[in-house]
């Protein structure tokens, strides 16, 4: 059934992008330069934004030059800067007023506060009316959990059991499910899932606590200008009316033909893959997929127009995988077995 449903999700692809509301993968935008004023973005609360710089350093948000790679998600170039005491950055979408939204993100951390502000808003109509809010607590020093509250800034914050850990990419979909009521809206957090089989049966972390804030859910806001902020980088930021929906479109298929690589992978097993190239790519990551979408090893290297042999975790058990090859503009699949 998982294999049927990654299969249905490639093919369906296309019509996934009609239900997304927003995204952006940061990639059009310079590096080094502030978030701030490109495209929809801006630190203006009156238009979508943080407000104004209230912090001891007052540093821009930034746009980081490493990006994010997410089987069935999306890849990016580039990403944004998160750190405290800075100045926060946000941007409208197209208001969702009823039903079930998802906001999709990628995060990679290297600190966070054990007593956390929340560093991640979606808000109703105003910068000041919150519908949902993210923190980051550190639980010990490799690693950090996740807590989600609906509404004012009184409400409960449910945290996630599971930990995760520092200086490593994960991606966070909230789904937020409004209903007719004044206390009856839903907000449930998934980490890390596998985003060809759907949204997992059972979230991270839930709640329902407290009251609603929502109606015309129409903004998004990375909050830095505080104290208590996780610093690292963020990035792929998307807002859709369904799970799939959330998918950012593919690379376009350029810069080569299908015959530019040939993948020799009967070594496997010894932690050895070789790629013949016709083409030289110097900057380049090849990540390896089970059919579950469950990444098996990822590797930045480089690619030279000649045979190359790459080290990789030796893959001892049997089934089919996925090796994949992205590189600027290039993105490359191929299918192979072990048995």
């Amino acid at each position: 059934m998982k294999k049927f449903l990654f299969y249905f999700t490639l093919l369906t692809i296309g019509i996934a992008y009609s239900q997304n509301v927003f995204h952006d993968n940061l990639n059009a935008y310079t590096v080094g330069s502030q978030l701030s004023g490109q495209g929809s973005w801006t630190n203006n609360s009156s238009i979508g934004g943080a407000g104004a710089c209230t912090g001891a350093l007052c540093l821009n948000s930034k746009v980081l030059s490493t990006g994010f790679n997410y089987l069935n998600y999306g890849t990016s170039n580039n990403s944004l800067q998160l750190q405290a005491d800075t100045d926060g950055c946000g941007t409208l979408f197209t208001p969702v007023t009823t039903g079930d939204m998802y906001v999709g993100l990628m995060i990679n951390l290297n600190n966070a506060s054990t007593s956390p502000n929340d560093f991640f808003r979606v808000n109703n109509n105003n910068a000041f009316m919150t519908t949902f809010r993210v923190y980051i607590k550190t639980t010990s020093a490799n690693s950090f959990s996740i807590g989600i509250s609906k509404g004012g800034s009184g409400n409960v914050v449910a945290y996630t059991n599971s930990t995760f850990g520092f200086n490593q990419d994960h991606l966070l979909i909230l789904k937020y499910t409004q209903s007719t009521g004044v206390a009856d809206d839903v907000l449930n957090l998934y980490v890390d899932p596998v985003m060809a089989n759907g949204a997992p049966a059972l979230p991270d972390a839930t709640t329902n606590s407290g009251t609603d804030q929502a109606g015309n859910v129409d903004r998004l806001v990375f909050r830095q200008n505080a104290t208590a902020i996780p610093t690292g980088r963020a990035g792929l930021v998307s807002v859709a009316l369904t799970w799939t929906g959330l998918i950012f479109p593919s690379l376009p298929a350029v810069a080569f033909e299908k015959d530019s690589f040939v993948i020799t992978t009967n070594e496997v097993k010894s932690g050895i893959i070789s790629i013949h190239s016709n083409i030289n790519s110097p900057n380049v990551i090849l990540t390896i997929y089970d059919l579950n979408g469950k990444k098996i090893d990822t590797r930045a290297t480089s690619l030279s127009e000649d045979i190359n042999t790459i080290s990789i975790n030796p893959i001892q058990n049997s089934g089919m995988y996925i090796v994949e090859i992205i590189s600027n503009e290039i993105k490359f699949n191929q299918k192979f077995i072990v048995k």
